[in-house]
């Protein structure tokens, strides 16, 4: 069974092996770096090490709350100080002070933003954090489609220029702006973020496949002489899209009472695990998928458990053995493991491996299993 010692060597290596400066807190996005990388990193990997350091401080980790306070701080980085009065939005580029983030905009990267500043809220209990939070769903709220519903992927997709990713109304924007909404209102009990939240997860829906359960990754936008029409559904699949729908079935039951959604979480539970899982020629089983995608599923898997165990051991032992796997054989950098980390370092050591978006997805899952599966 993977200890609490084990997680946290796994967490210290990535501020070893990553972070570059404490306050205000930036990270490395690769390492050990290359010629040539960029010394700071995207907002994406800042979020996901946003999120190790949340689940360490619910694992019990009380000593990283200041660490983890500077560092939500540090999001100011990334933002947009031109914004409209009551709205916010982040830059997938961090700048060189407060305000001046740069590079593209993400309604994804947006809306998982506001969710890492209600986990901080949460924990943290700072108002300005839930403050935050409404501005940039009130920037996202600019962007829904009124007639095919949804947000594209970026601010690009909403021109007559967007690319046919751009224009996609994915599951990772989409399902996440269930979860922060449906939060809100049970924060604030405004009826507003409710409606939204069901009207987010009423778009979702079509993405789930009738027969199998599983969400797929998006539906696509067709563009013609400057009209917007539904296409079809992208079959892709990534973890993170279903554990998202999962988390957002289960704070929906929580709120409404309708058991339709904990049945939809388990049927979509059991469907991801079933999508992912492979079995290697080395005898170790993983979830097959990048492993910041699979920490989503993790988590979501976790929040089952909390409701009943039995059903979810099979999976935890999949999450568990990939880790444990991984420390056992293949540990360097005073504690990082490969990104995959049941099969080994890829050859020449290729960006996957060096990723904080990997490393930080591996202390998350490690951090879930010392405490979101407690018997």
């Amino acid at each position: 069974m993977l200890t609490r010692i084990q997680a946290r060597r796994l967490h210290d290596a990535v501020l070893e092996n990553f972070l570059v400066s404490r306050s205000p807190v930036a990270f490395l996005e690769d390492a050990p770096p290359k010629t040539g990388d960029r010394d700071t990193c995207y907002l994406f990997s800042y979020f996901a090490a946003a999120g190790m350091l949340y689940r360490a401080i619910r694992a019990g980790e009380a000593d990283m709350r200041p660490l983890y306070r500077h560092l939500i701080d540090g999001f100011a980085y990334y933002r947009d100080g031109r914004m409209p009065a009551g709205q916010s939005k982040y830059h997938s580029e961090r700048g060189n002070e407060p305000n001046g983030g740069h590079g593209e905009c993400f309604f994804d990267d947006n809306i998982w933003v506001a969710r890492n500043l209600l986990c901080a809220y949460e924990v943290l209990q700072e108002p300005d954090y839930l403050a935050e939070a409404k501005r940039i769903v009130a920037y996202t709220y600019t962007a829904w489609d009124p007639v095919l519903g949804g947000l594209v992927w970026c601010e690009k997709g909403l021109t007559d220029q967007g690319t046919e990713q751009e224009l996609e109304r994915g599951l990772s924007a989409n399902a996440c702006c269930i979860l922060v909404n449906a939060w809100l209102y049970r924060i604030t009990g405004e009826k507003a973020y409710l409606d939204w939240a069901l009207r987010f997860y009423a778009f979702c829906k079509q993405m789930q496949d009738p027969q199998t359960k599983i969400y797929y990754n998006g539906v696509h936008t067709l563009l013609r002489d400057g009209k917007r029409t539904a296409g079809a559904v992208n079959h892709d699949l990534y973890s993170y899209n279903p554990g998202s729908i999962i988390l957002a079935d289960l704070l929906l039951h929580e709120i409404t009472g309708d058991a339709a959604y904990e049945q939809d979480a388990w049927q979509t539970a059991r469907a991801t695990h079933k999508a992912f899982l492979r079995q290697n020629e080395n005898g170790t089983r993983e979830y097959r998928d990048f492993i910041w995608f699979t920490a989503i599923w993790a988590e979501a898997a976790a929040e089952l458990a909390k409701r009943e165990q039995a059903p979810t051991r099979a999976w935890r032992d999949v999450f568990e053995g990939m880790l444990s796997y991984g420390i056992d054989h293949f540990e360097r950098y005073g504690g990082l493991i490969p990104h995959d980390s049941a099969r080994g370092w890829r050859p020449g050591m290729d960006d996957y491996d060096r990723l904080l978006l990997t490393h930080s997805a591996n202390a998350e899952i490690a951090w879930l299993l010392v405490s979101g599966w407690q018997e």
